[in-house]
């Protein structure tokens, strides 16, 4: 009861409070996933919330824990379960994919959203392995910086844009604009070129060539000696 008090307390605070803004996400776990509202400062990008904490009406929930209203928990079972409100812990997400949503214009006010610098960055491309996943997509560095320098920081999430995610669930391709990648959840990751792909393909199909020859000396082989 005392819990159930608490999780509709936060949720009230959540949506009453003036300097919130709610953004559409899709978090993904090692046993489920789960769609639903979280909620930024107006200020604040997804990423930043991840990163950092914020106090909505002296209330501190930001900090380890991301608060999800109207949320969708699917399971590998299939299984579904609606809840209005949960506080997901950070720690355990893989990976934050945020859901482009119309947003409403804001005044021009103290609450209007940072105008952060605008610095050229040198895009990379990224595979990056997580259990249970694979995401493929763009990182971001400073001109003279490599896919390295894009990870090794200090930031707990790192961000991931134009992103595919590996294997397809139930056959639905998954793409997403932004993702919030946990770095302490990769397993390794490397730089993703659509070149590269068409190597492997092509290393593929050479060598499914090479077997095919081999089997035909083997049969050649087999022939000359019946005919003997």
């Amino acid at each position: 009861m005392q819990t159930g008090s608490f999780l509709t307390q936060a949720t009230d605070i959540l949506e009453s409070d003036a300097r919130l803004r709610q953004v559409k996400v899709a978090v993904f776990t090692e046993t489920c996933t789960l769609t639903g509202h979280t909620y930024c400062m107006k200020f604040q990008r997804l990423l930043d919330a991840l990163n950092q904490d914020f106090i909505p009406n002296s209330l501190p929930i930001g900090k380890d824990f991301m608060p999800l209203t109207e949320v969708e928990m699917s399971f590998p079972s299939l299984k579904r379960e609606f809840m209005t409100s949960i506080f997901v812990r950070k720690a355990s997400i893989l990976f934050v994919g945020e859901k482009s949503e119309h947003q409403p214009k804001m005044p021009e006010t103290e609450d209007s959203p940072k105008i952060y610098p605008m610095r050229t960055k040198n895009p990379i491309g990224a595979e990056v392995h997580m259990p249970l996943y694979a995401l493929t997509g763009q990182m971001y560095a400073e001109v003279w910086q490599k896919l390295l320098d894009a990870v090794d920081r200090a930031d707990k999430f790192i961000p991931l844009t134009n992103v595919g995610i590996h294997p397809t669930l139930n056959n639905t391709a998954l793409t997403f604009d932004f993702v919030a990648v946990n770095r302490d959840k990769i397993i390794y990751l490397g730089e993703y070129l659509e070149q590269t792909k068409a190597t492997i393909d092509q290393r593929r199909s050479s060598q499914d060539g090479l077997n095919l020859d081999k089997n035909w000396w083997q049969r050649l082989d087999l022939n000359q000696r019946q005919s003997r």
